[in-house]
Protein backbone atom coordinates (compact mmCIF):
# COMPACT_ATOMS: atom_id res chain seq x y z
CA UNK A 1 0.00 0.00 0.00
CA UNK A 2 1.47 3.63 -0.67
CA UNK A 3 1.38 6.93 0.69
CA UNK A 4 -2.02 7.88 -0.77
CA UNK A 5 -3.75 4.93 -0.23
CA UNK A 6 -2.84 4.93 3.35
CA UNK A 7 -3.68 9.06 3.60
CA UNK A 8 -7.36 7.98 1.59
CA UNK A 9 -8.07 4.84 4.18
CA UNK A 10 -7.48 7.18 7.10
CA UNK A 11 -9.53 9.88 5.59
CA UNK A 12 -12.43 7.07 4.84
CA UNK A 13 -12.20 5.57 8.35
CA UNK A 14 -12.78 9.10 9.72
CA UNK A 15 -15.50 9.88 7.70
CA UNK A 16 -17.46 6.30 8.72
CA UNK A 17 -17.25 6.76 11.93
CA UNK A 18 -18.65 10.68 11.55
CA UNK A 19 -21.87 9.08 9.69
CA UNK A 20 -22.00 6.35 12.12
CA UNK A 21 -22.65 9.54 14.97
CA UNK A 22 -25.14 11.19 12.95
CA UNK A 23 -22.18 14.17 12.21
CA UNK A 24 -22.61 15.46 9.28
CA UNK A 25 -19.21 16.58 6.89
CA UNK A 26 -19.71 18.90 4.57
CA UNK A 27 -17.31 19.58 1.97
CA UNK A 28 -14.74 22.34 3.54
CA UNK A 29 -14.73 20.12 6.51
CA UNK A 30 -13.76 17.43 5.18
CA UNK A 31 -10.61 19.48 2.53
CA UNK A 32 -9.86 20.88 6.28
CA UNK A 33 -9.72 17.72 7.83
CA UNK A 34 -7.69 16.28 4.75
CA UNK A 35 -5.73 19.28 4.95
CA UNK A 36 -4.96 18.69 8.86
CA UNK A 37 -4.17 14.83 8.63
CA UNK A 38 -2.19 15.19 5.35
CA UNK A 39 0.41 18.06 6.80
CA UNK A 40 0.52 15.55 10.00
CA UNK A 41 1.37 12.47 8.25
CA UNK A 42 4.34 13.92 6.19
CA UNK A 43 5.99 16.40 8.66
CA UNK A 44 7.95 16.60 11.95
CA UNK A 45 5.12 14.37 13.63
CA UNK A 46 6.54 11.14 12.29
CA UNK A 47 9.37 11.12 14.09
CA UNK A 48 12.83 9.98 11.98
CA UNK A 49 11.98 11.50 9.29
CA UNK A 50 9.08 11.62 6.61
CA UNK A 51 6.59 9.18 6.16
CA UNK A 52 7.46 8.80 2.27
CA UNK A 53 10.94 7.13 3.32
CA UNK A 54 9.96 5.53 6.46
CA UNK A 55 8.06 2.01 7.53
CA UNK A 56 4.81 1.93 9.22
CA UNK A 57 4.99 3.66 12.48
CA UNK A 58 5.12 1.71 15.44
CA UNK A 59 3.24 4.08 18.27
CA UNK A 60 -0.07 6.15 16.97
CA UNK A 61 -1.08 9.12 18.91
CA UNK A 62 -4.46 10.51 17.79
CA UNK A 63 -5.92 13.37 19.79
CA UNK A 64 -9.51 14.43 19.27
CA UNK A 65 -13.17 14.76 20.55
CA UNK A 66 -14.22 11.45 19.26
CA UNK A 67 -12.82 8.43 20.66
CA UNK A 68 -14.32 5.79 18.38
CA UNK A 69 -13.00 8.05 15.40
CA UNK A 70 -9.70 8.05 17.11
CA UNK A 71 -9.50 4.52 17.62
CA UNK A 72 -10.24 3.84 14.25
CA UNK A 73 -7.57 6.30 13.16
CA UNK A 74 -4.83 5.20 15.18
CA UNK A 75 -5.40 1.69 14.13
CA UNK A 76 -5.61 2.34 10.73
CA UNK A 77 -1.88 4.51 10.97
CA UNK A 78 -0.37 1.52 11.70
CA UNK A 79 -1.59 -0.19 8.70
CA UNK A 80 -5.51 -1.30 8.93
CA UNK A 81 -6.89 -3.89 11.55
CA UNK A 82 -6.08 -7.03 8.96
CA UNK A 83 -2.29 -6.20 10.02
CA UNK A 84 -3.69 -7.79 13.35
CA UNK A 85 -6.57 -9.65 12.75
CA UNK A 86 -7.45 -12.58 9.82
CA UNK A 87 -10.86 -13.63 8.59
CA UNK A 88 -11.66 -16.86 10.93
CA UNK A 89 -9.37 -15.73 13.65
CA UNK A 90 -10.22 -15.77 17.79
CA UNK A 91 -9.82 -12.62 19.28
CA UNK A 92 -9.72 -11.91 22.96
CA UNK A 93 -10.37 -8.47 24.42
CA UNK A 94 -9.38 -7.17 28.03
CA UNK A 95 -10.85 -4.18 28.77
CA UNK A 96 -9.92 -2.14 32.13
CA UNK A 97 -13.43 -1.63 32.83
CA UNK A 98 -14.15 -2.72 36.41
CA UNK A 99 -13.83 0.87 38.28
CA UNK A 100 -16.64 3.62 38.79
CA UNK A 101 -15.17 6.54 38.62
CA UNK A 102 -14.14 9.48 35.42
CA UNK A 103 -10.27 8.45 34.35
CA UNK A 104 -10.31 5.05 36.05
CA UNK A 105 -11.77 2.91 33.63
CA UNK A 106 -11.71 2.75 29.61
CA UNK A 107 -14.33 4.71 27.94
CA UNK A 108 -16.89 2.09 26.22
CA UNK A 109 -16.58 3.27 22.79
CA UNK A 110 -13.26 2.93 22.62
CA UNK A 111 -13.88 -0.84 23.43
CA UNK A 112 -16.67 -0.87 21.17
CA UNK A 113 -15.35 0.63 17.88
CA UNK A 114 -11.61 -2.18 18.80
CA UNK A 115 -14.61 -5.19 18.92
CA UNK A 116 -16.26 -3.53 15.56
CA UNK A 117 -12.96 -3.31 14.20
CA UNK A 118 -12.00 -6.81 14.72
CA UNK A 119 -15.85 -7.76 13.32
CA UNK A 120 -15.15 -6.08 10.25
CA UNK A 121 -11.95 -8.28 9.43
CA UNK A 122 -13.79 -11.36 9.87
CA UNK A 123 -12.84 -12.39 13.47
CA UNK A 124 -14.69 -15.65 13.76
CA UNK A 125 -15.13 -14.71 17.83
CA UNK A 126 -14.63 -11.63 19.89
CA UNK A 127 -14.13 -12.05 23.55
CA UNK A 128 -13.72 -9.43 26.10
CA UNK A 129 -13.51 -10.77 29.93
CA UNK A 130 -11.49 -9.80 32.80
CA UNK A 131 -10.91 -10.94 36.16
CA UNK A 132 -12.60 -7.82 37.62
CA UNK A 133 -15.53 -8.58 35.64
CA UNK A 134 -16.88 -5.88 33.24
CA UNK A 135 -20.04 -4.91 34.33
CA UNK A 136 -19.25 -0.79 35.13
CA UNK A 137 -20.01 -0.40 31.03
CA UNK A 138 -23.27 -1.66 31.69
CA UNK A 139 -26.50 -3.32 30.20
CA UNK A 140 -26.49 -1.22 27.19
CA UNK A 141 -22.77 -1.76 26.16
CA UNK A 142 -23.02 -4.82 26.64
CA UNK A 143 -26.15 -5.29 23.90
CA UNK A 144 -24.16 -2.60 21.56
CA UNK A 145 -21.31 -5.45 21.51
CA UNK A 146 -23.72 -8.47 21.08
CA UNK A 147 -24.90 -6.47 18.36
CA UNK A 148 -21.45 -6.59 16.50
CA UNK A 149 -21.06 -10.24 17.02
CA UNK A 150 -18.68 -9.80 20.53
CA UNK A 151 -19.47 -11.71 23.86
CA UNK A 152 -18.69 -10.80 27.32
CA UNK A 153 -16.82 -13.21 29.71
CA UNK A 154 -17.06 -13.33 32.90
CA UNK A 155 -15.19 -15.99 34.73
CA UNK A 156 -17.27 -18.19 37.74
CA UNK A 157 -15.22 -21.04 38.24
CA UNK A 158 -11.79 -22.58 38.74
CA UNK A 159 -11.76 -24.01 35.45
CA UNK A 160 -11.69 -21.42 34.02
CA UNK A 161 -8.23 -20.42 34.81
CA UNK A 162 -4.70 -22.04 34.04
CA UNK A 163 -1.40 -22.23 35.99
CA UNK A 164 1.98 -21.95 33.61
CA UNK A 165 5.17 -21.44 34.28
CA UNK A 166 7.10 -18.08 34.15
CA UNK A 167 10.05 -18.24 31.90
CA UNK A 168 13.20 -17.06 33.56
CA UNK A 169 11.19 -16.07 36.48
CA UNK A 170 12.57 -13.74 38.81
CA UNK A 171 9.95 -13.71 41.85
CA UNK A 172 6.97 -15.68 39.92
CA UNK A 173 7.50 -19.22 39.26
CA UNK A 174 4.45 -19.42 37.60
CA UNK A 175 1.20 -17.50 37.56
CA UNK A 176 -2.35 -18.66 37.24
CA UNK A 177 -4.50 -16.49 34.22
CA UNK A 178 -7.79 -17.29 32.48
CA UNK A 179 -7.25 -19.34 30.20
CA UNK A 180 -8.27 -16.58 27.17
CA UNK A 181 -4.99 -15.07 28.29
CA UNK A 182 -3.65 -17.77 26.02
CA UNK A 183 -5.77 -19.72 24.13
CA UNK A 184 -6.50 -17.38 21.63
CA UNK A 185 -5.41 -15.76 18.26
CA UNK A 186 -4.92 -12.42 18.85
CA UNK A 187 -4.92 -10.79 21.94
CA UNK A 188 -5.63 -6.88 22.37
CA UNK A 189 -4.96 -5.03 25.32
CA UNK A 190 -6.97 -1.68 26.07
CA UNK A 191 -6.00 -0.25 28.97
CA UNK A 192 -6.63 3.36 30.31
CA UNK A 193 -4.05 5.21 31.61
CA UNK A 194 -3.57 6.18 34.73
CA UNK A 195 -2.43 7.01 38.11
CA UNK A 196 -1.47 3.89 40.29
CA UNK A 197 -0.76 4.24 44.11
CA UNK A 198 1.31 1.12 44.21
CA UNK A 199 3.33 1.46 40.64
CA UNK A 200 3.31 4.75 39.51
CA UNK A 201 1.05 4.10 37.06
CA UNK A 202 -1.25 1.63 34.94
CA UNK A 203 -1.04 1.26 31.87
CA UNK A 204 -0.84 -1.59 29.20
CA UNK A 205 1.38 -3.92 31.11
CA UNK A 206 -0.21 -3.55 34.31
CA UNK A 207 -3.55 -3.82 32.55
CA UNK A 208 -2.63 -7.69 31.89
CA UNK A 209 -3.16 -8.34 36.17
CA UNK A 210 -6.89 -8.66 35.01
CA UNK A 211 -6.24 -11.94 33.74
CA UNK A 212 -4.70 -12.74 37.57
CA UNK A 213 -6.44 -15.33 39.57
CA UNK A 214 -4.98 -14.02 42.48
CA UNK A 215 -4.12 -10.78 42.18
CA UNK A 216 -3.61 -9.97 45.83
CA UNK A 217 -0.42 -12.36 46.15
CA UNK A 218 1.65 -9.67 43.75
CA UNK A 219 1.38 -7.29 46.33
CA UNK A 220 4.20 -7.69 48.65
CA UNK A 221 5.65 -4.34 48.56
CA UNK A 222 6.83 -2.14 45.63
CA UNK A 223 9.98 -3.95 44.63
CA UNK A 224 8.18 -7.11 44.41
CA UNK A 225 4.81 -5.68 42.71
CA UNK A 226 7.24 -4.55 39.98
CA UNK A 227 9.38 -7.45 39.32
CA UNK A 228 5.91 -10.05 39.52
CA UNK A 229 4.28 -7.75 36.62
CA UNK A 230 7.23 -8.12 34.91
CA UNK A 231 7.47 -11.66 35.07
CA UNK A 232 3.22 -11.72 34.07
CA UNK A 233 4.39 -9.74 30.75
CA UNK A 234 6.72 -12.12 29.93
CA UNK A 235 3.92 -14.71 29.51
CA UNK A 236 1.55 -12.72 27.94
CA UNK A 237 2.22 -10.64 25.09
CA UNK A 238 -0.51 -8.74 23.15
CA UNK A 239 -0.48 -8.65 19.68
CA UNK A 240 -2.30 -4.88 19.57
CA UNK A 241 -2.37 -2.45 22.39
CA UNK A 242 -4.99 0.14 22.45
CA UNK A 243 -4.47 3.17 25.27
CA UNK A 244 -7.18 4.93 26.22
CA UNK A 245 -5.82 8.09 27.45
CA UNK A 246 -8.81 10.45 26.44
CA UNK A 247 -9.80 11.07 30.30
CA UNK A 248 -6.96 9.90 33.02
CA UNK A 249 -6.73 9.77 37.06
CA UNK A 250 -4.04 11.58 37.99
CA UNK A 251 -4.26 11.01 42.02
CA UNK A 252 -5.83 8.22 43.95
CA UNK A 253 -5.64 5.59 41.51
CA UNK A 254 -6.62 2.66 40.25
CA UNK A 255 -10.23 3.18 41.42
CA UNK A 256 -10.71 7.09 42.50
CA UNK A 257 -12.67 9.48 42.76
CA UNK A 258 -9.19 11.89 42.26
CA UNK A 259 -7.93 15.17 40.11
CA UNK A 260 -8.50 13.97 36.31
CA UNK A 261 -6.98 15.47 33.64
CA UNK A 262 -8.51 15.02 29.68
CA UNK A 263 -5.74 14.61 27.15
CA UNK A 264 -8.16 13.57 24.30
CA UNK A 265 -5.98 10.86 23.09
CA UNK A 266 -5.81 7.58 22.17
CA UNK A 267 -2.74 5.49 21.75
CA UNK A 268 -1.77 2.22 19.70
CA UNK A 269 0.81 0.12 19.03
CA UNK A 270 2.53 -3.63 19.48
CA UNK A 271 5.40 -2.50 21.77
CA UNK A 272 3.38 -2.07 25.75
CA UNK A 273 6.78 -0.93 26.90
CA UNK A 274 6.68 1.78 24.02
CA UNK A 275 3.12 2.62 25.07
CA UNK A 276 3.71 2.59 28.67
CA UNK A 277 6.69 4.35 27.87
CA UNK A 278 5.57 7.26 25.78
CA UNK A 279 2.31 8.04 28.28
CA UNK A 280 4.65 8.47 31.00
CA UNK A 281 4.73 11.95 30.65
CA UNK A 282 0.75 12.47 30.83
CA UNK A 283 1.69 12.04 34.84
CA UNK A 284 4.81 14.21 34.22
CA UNK A 285 6.95 10.88 35.00
CA UNK A 286 9.75 9.46 32.69
CA UNK A 287 9.74 5.87 31.86
CA UNK A 288 13.00 5.40 34.34
CA UNK A 289 10.45 6.53 37.10
CA UNK A 290 8.60 3.51 36.74
CA UNK A 291 10.37 -0.18 37.34
CA UNK A 292 8.44 -2.64 35.57
CA UNK A 293 8.98 -0.85 32.17
CA UNK A 294 12.60 -0.85 32.85
CA UNK A 295 12.76 -4.22 33.77
CA UNK A 296 10.90 -5.47 30.65
CA UNK A 297 13.32 -2.91 28.50
CA UNK A 298 16.38 -4.19 30.01
CA UNK A 299 14.80 -8.14 29.14
CA UNK A 300 14.35 -6.88 25.56
CA UNK A 301 10.78 -7.53 26.22
CA UNK A 302 9.95 -3.92 24.81
CA UNK A 303 11.77 -0.50 24.16
CA UNK A 304 11.49 2.42 26.29
CA UNK A 305 13.96 4.41 24.14
CA UNK A 306 11.38 6.21 22.12
CA UNK A 307 14.22 7.81 19.89
CA UNK A 308 14.53 4.33 18.50
CA UNK A 309 10.43 4.25 17.74
CA UNK A 310 8.47 5.63 14.71
CA UNK A 311 5.53 8.18 16.26
CA UNK A 312 3.00 9.27 14.27
CA UNK A 313 0.74 12.14 15.95
CA UNK A 314 -2.71 13.17 14.37
CA UNK A 315 -5.34 15.62 15.24
CA UNK A 316 -8.42 15.17 14.11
Amino acid sequence: MNFREDVENLLNGYVIIRYRMGKKLDRRSFLKKSAVLVTTLTTSSFHGGSLFAQERPDIAVVEGENPAAQVRMAVQSLGSITSFVRRGDKVVILPNAEWRYPGAVVNPAIGIEVARLCSEAGAASITITTNYGIGRWGPAVGRELEDIGAKFKTPVHPKDYITVPVPDPRVRKEVTLLKEALEHDVLIDIPVFKDHYGTRISGSIKNLMGFNWDSISFHQGGAFLHQAIADLASVIRPHLCVVDATTILTENGPGGPGRISRPKKVYAGTDMVALDAICCSLLNLKPSDVPHIMHLNASGKGQADLSKKRIIKVKL
